[in-house]
């Protein structure tokens, strides 16, 4: 869920897995995040899913999110972040230089992750679409890409992974189904 720099921007939390999911939290695997959607009603917003995690990462309930906040949640998920990368991203986010993040600066920063994640699954598609332009990943275009990576798979195998997130029944992915099957919501 490869560091990249942290001078491009929240780039860097995406690529630590800063994805929304409390640790430990009522979960039948032991060490395994609960999804925060889990834990909201079905009708929950996007919002109402920041606020959750927001109230999760300030541990102290002054409202707002310090850096050493930041850097425990990382440590919680298994991932480390060093005070100095940590401070950077409060940094890029800190409108009112108050080295704090607010709720409205935590959501332009999860937003900001969001956009991100998106690019990184158009990009992914783009990989798995053979005939550039078509909008779809085919069966032996799905072949050809694992057998590049050194994944053989057979012909049916790859349709019955298609299958399984063909939503329109049509034999290919477009990115619509792409995208589901790449961003699941249990």
């Amino acid at each position: 869920m490869a560091l990249a720099s942290i001078a491009k921007g929240s780039k860097w939390l995406f690529n630590k897995s800063l994805k929304l999911s409390l640790p430990h939290l009522h979960h039948p695997k032991p060490n395994t995040p609960t999804p925060v959607h889990s834990l909201l009603p079905p009708e929950a917003s996007t919002n109402d899913e920041f606020r959750l995690v927001f109230r999760y990462l300030d541990t102290d309930g002054n409202g707002k999110i310090s850096s050493d906040e930041l850097q425990a949640y990382f440590a919680s998920m298994g991932e480390s972040m060093s005070s100095d990368e940590a401070q950077r991203v409060v940094t890029e986010f800190d409108e009112d230089g108050d080295n704090l993040l607010e709720f409205a600066e935590f959501v332009k920063l999860m937003e900001r992750e969001s956009e991100g994640e998106d690019d990184d699954i158009k990009r992914a598609f783009e990989m798995f679409e053979v005939e550039k332009g078509s909008g779809c990943i085919t069966p032996r275009g799905l072949q050809q890409v694992l057998n590049r990576l050194g994944k053989e798979k057979s012909g049916e195998d790859c349709e019955a992974m298609i299958r399984a997130f063909d939503l329109d029944g049509n034999g290919v992915l477009d990115f619509y189904e792409f995208n589901k099957m790449m961003t699941p919501r249990a």
